[in-house]
């Protein structure tokens, strides 16, 4: 009798095996159609819907072999990372690096070598919000010049590793060698949040001011999400990066970082630059603005459990 019984415990294992098999093979198989260069990447499925739209716009030519991309996407609430592509390259930062030049001035402030005085308060508002050259120099003046600003960012942010601050932004704005990443946007943008750069509220103060964009205007983004941002643009780079506020369903503030670059050095070479400045740059800030609204579309029903218009 236990023969039997055991006979029919065996044959019970041996048909659930079976029946499990086809599902193991086919997970399996699904991950292999996953290429190899973005296994040990993706998070979430958006940033494959990332790779396949950029990748469609390659195919249409209004991105060539020579632009480079780099993307972050972080939900700050989650603590997850949804999007990283390309976040360690190194990239042109074009008025992106007005981010570290206000935080190389925040850290003097809070040291007591430099005074937050009515002059400095005009020139931070027209260096983040206008986004002024010639405040944006005043600045890396007052703090001893480029390579001082970039002395207090190594000794006291080490964590911005591809971020550098080499040359004053030249007359006609064609500023090519200072530097930064995703990566580093997105780490200066998630401490700024925290709380944990000096004199956070007065820094969010200042990108909260209204700006031109390129990852709320001119999307279907609702007029409830609340943007903390700043572009960087030059021919050769169009980026745009920083913190967007959505409320769920329940009303509950729900912030996440988004980061965009593309680059294409050789636009730096007067003698690519074949297209229009405002269509090149136009091209690349309607991509951003799509991935944008992926990101909040994303985030706002897969997250938070929200429900968008079809659009």
């Amino acid at each position: 009798m236990f023969r039997h019984i055991r006979k029919l415990v065996i044959l019970l294992i041996c048909w659930s095996i079976a029946l499990l098999l086809p599902i193991f093979t086919a997970s399996a198989g699904t991950y292999r159609n996953i290429p190899s260069k973005y296994r040990s990447t993706i998070d979430s499925p958006l940033e494959a819907d990332f790779e396949r739209y950029i990748k469609s716009r390659r195919s249409r030519k209004i991105l060539v072999s020579t632009d480079r991309t780099s993307f972050v996407v972080y939900d700050i609430s989650k603590n997850s990372k949804l999007v990283s592509i390309n976040e360690d390259r190194q990239m042109m930062a074009a008025s992106l690096i007005k981010n570290f030049v206000m935080l190389a001035y925040f850290h003097e402030v809070k040291y007591g070598r430099q005074k937050h005085t009515t002059v400095n308060k005009r020139n931070l508002t027209n260096m983040i919000q206008w986004s002024s050259n010639s405040s944006t120099n005043y600045f890396i003046r007052l703090l001893g010049g480029p390579a001082r600003v970039n002395k207090i960012l190594r000794s006291n942010y080490p964590y911005f590793k591809q971020t550098r601050i080499v040359e004053y932004i030249p007359y006609g704005g064609r500023t090519y060698r200072n530097m930064t990443s995703a990566r580093d946007l997105s780490t200066f943008f998630l401490r700024l949040w925290q709380g944990k750069l000096p004199f956070s509220e007065k820094m969010k103060w200042y990108f909260k001011l209204k700006n031109g964009d390129y990852i709320y205007k001119q999307t279907y983004i609702p007029t409830s999400v609340e943007v903390y941002n700043k572009t960087g643009t030059v021919y050769g780079l169009v980026g745009d990066g920083g913190v967007l506020v959505l409320r769920d369903p329940k009303g509950r503030a729900r912030p996440y970082i988004f980061i965009g670059l593309m680059e294409d050095r050789t636009k730096t070479n007067r003698r690519n630059r074949w297209q229009s400045f405002y269509d090149w740059k136009n091209r690349r800030a309607y991509i951003l603005r799509r991935l944008s609204e992926q990101a909040y579309k994303y985030i706002y029903e897969k997250h938070y459990g929200g429900r968008l218009a079809r659009h």
